[in-house]
């Protein structure tokens, strides 16, 4: 869960672009390794208070030079020493970019009962059920032990079904959560950098 938003702005006073490759020795010779070039740009920044800094972002598109005013969205996470990149804006084109793994470790949410304790939960309710079903029911409340154990046995073979759609569900509600939460956290960001943008921009 993250702690806090952090929003930077000001004026690029110099842009630095590298890029790293992952080499691998093989019998045929060094060869770059496939998926592993990895572009980055570094901009120096003379923010709004007049304090310099500097931030780093990986594979980025948004083409920025220097005089030009950017804003950088930030989060702080537990348990990450390093606040991650979270999007970027470029104010004097009035474009931006959106770094999806910083994103998604910002904004995504466990629910506080996992898949295990939901198919736990529903399988107790399950047993009571049949249990009460079995007992009553059936046998006019004279089922004794047997209609436990076999409230138990079906509670215990419907637990992996109930697991697995509580699963199912999680991943798809967590999916729909996240993309409004998203949609939502971009123009609430854009909003509020706006104020930073440069006269007749």
């Amino acid at each position: 869960m993250a702690d806090t938003l952090l929003i930077s702005a000001g004026d690029v006073i110099e842009v630095q672009l590298t890029s790293e490759t992952v080499v691998i020795d093989t019998p045929q010779g060094r060869q770059v390794e496939q998926g592993h070039i990895t572009n980055r740009m570094r901009l120096f920044i003379k923010q709004i208070d007049g304090k310099e800094a500097k931030f780093d972002f990986e594979d980025t598109e948004l083409g920025v030079r220097e005089t030009q005013r950017v804003a950088v969205v930030r989060g702080r996470l537990k348990k990450r020493p390093e606040p991650v990149n979270l999007i970027l804006f470029n104010l004097a084109s009035g474009e931006k970019d959106c770094f999806e793994p910083g994103l998604f470790a910002y904004l995504s949410r466990k629910p506080f009962f996992g898949p295990l304790w939901k198919a736990a939960g529903l399988s107790m309710l399950l047993v009571l059920i049949f249990w009460a079903v079995s007992n009553f029911m059936e046998r006019d409340g004279h089922g004794g032990t047997m209609s436990i154990y076999l409230a138990i046995m079906f509670g215990f073979l419907t637990y992996p079904v109930f697991w697995w759609i509580c699963g199912l569900w999680d991943r798809l509600t967590e999916r729909m959560r996240y993309k409004n939460a998203r949609k939502s956290f971009i123009a609430e960001m854009e909003a509020r950098v706006r104020v930073y943008a440069p006269s007749g921009a």
